[in-house]
């Protein structure tokens, strides 16, 4: 979609608003950030690319942030891109915003400032994950009344309300995170192959998900592994990258984690099931025959100790052959 597009999408679609001015304008703003976290990804390329391939990237969004249609007609983009894009829409609606960078890491995030002189910050790029899954959003929050220069923290009592009032959850049961803490309960006392077929054969924390960037799968799921599984992950649970080559040097990423006893249980997102598949250790033989590349950086944690694995499966299959 151009920018007009998706201006007039959000005009048609977006519900009216009960409150005072502020909180119309806030709940305007909010409603624009959820919808933008619905149809945008990080990029990938970006997200698991060296520094050099970063550097090229994040130029070239630098370049586009004067020609927003092209940042608004691209799915997966960077920081940069969608905080011009966000703030670029935001005025369509005649709210103020603008660029503001963090330190001096590169990364930058949405600056609004409403009539009444509140300002506050919006960090949609960081929330993808979040309003993807439905989750509690951790980085839209008032910063301060400018006018009085007094400090105010975003109360999640007062956003929930908000989210509910703009449809983005019923009620405060609706939130992913609530099954996420009853996944808790589940997996206490279990070993790890039991622990990670309840967490990624769960059928609720699929439920009603958007369309996942690849980028967003990988830090919810990583996410609730240390939360979940703490004492589990990165010892005997592992998640990493793994890619196919495409054409013009072109990668297909996706995300494979595993839990180690005495064998292994193997799983791998699939795009096309938007979930979590369990697979054979045969079949991760013949994926890598095919060209799945196990770990999109160079000694992702658990790569070369399922590769292992995938090489003891292969002599063994290789010997039977040779008996029969």
């Amino acid at each position: 979609m151009t920018k007009k597009e998706i201006v007039q999408y959000l005009k048609q679609n977006m519900p009216h608003f009960e409150g005072t001015k502020e909180e119309i304008e806030l709940k305007t703003a909010l409603y624009i950030y959820i919808e933008l976290g619905k149809i945008k990804s990080f990029d990938e390329k970006y997200f698991l690319g060296n520094s050099q391939v970063q550097k090229k990237i994040y130029e070239l969004a630098r370049r586009e942030t004067t020609q927003i249609d092209q940042i608004a007609k691209k799915k997966k983009i960077i920081c940069l891109s969608l905080a011009y894009l966000y703030c670029s829409i935001l005025k369509e609606f005649g709210i103020t915003a603008n660029i503001s960078p963090r330190d001096q890491d590169g990364h930058v995030y949405s600056m609004i400032e409403t009539k009444g002189n509140t300002r506050f910050m919006a960090d949609l790029q960081l929330d993808l994950e979040n309003i993807q899954t439905k989750s509690r959003l951790e980085h839209f929050g008032i910063l301060e009344n400018t006018s009085k220069n007094e400090t105010i923290n975003a109360n999640q009592k007062q956003l929930t309300q908000m989210l509910i009032d703009i449809g983005y959850i019923a009620n405060e049961n609706d939130y992913k995170n609530k099954e996420i803490d009853k996944l808790s309960e589940q997996v206490k006392n279990k070993n790890p192959h039991e622990a990670l077929k309840i967490i990624l054969e769960d059928e609720k924390l699929y439920k009603e998900n958007e369309e996942m960037g690849i980028v967003e799968v990988n830090k919810f799921y990583k996410r609730i592994l240390r939360k979940i599984v703490p004492n589990f992950y990165g010892k005997r649970i592992f998640a990493f990258n793994c890619y196919r080559k495409k054409e013009k040097d072109e990668r297909e990423y996706t995300l494979c984690v595993f839990s180690e006893e005495d064998n292994v249980r193997i799983y791998m997102f699939s795009k096309k099931e938007r979930r979590f598949l369990n697979v054979d250790i045969s079949k991760m033989r013949q994926l890598q025959e095919e060209g799945l590349v196990l770990g999109a950086r160079p000694k992702e944690n658990g790569t070369n100790k399922l590769k292992k694995y995938i090489d003891r499966q292969s002599i063994k299959e290789d010997e039977e052959i040779k008996h029969h």
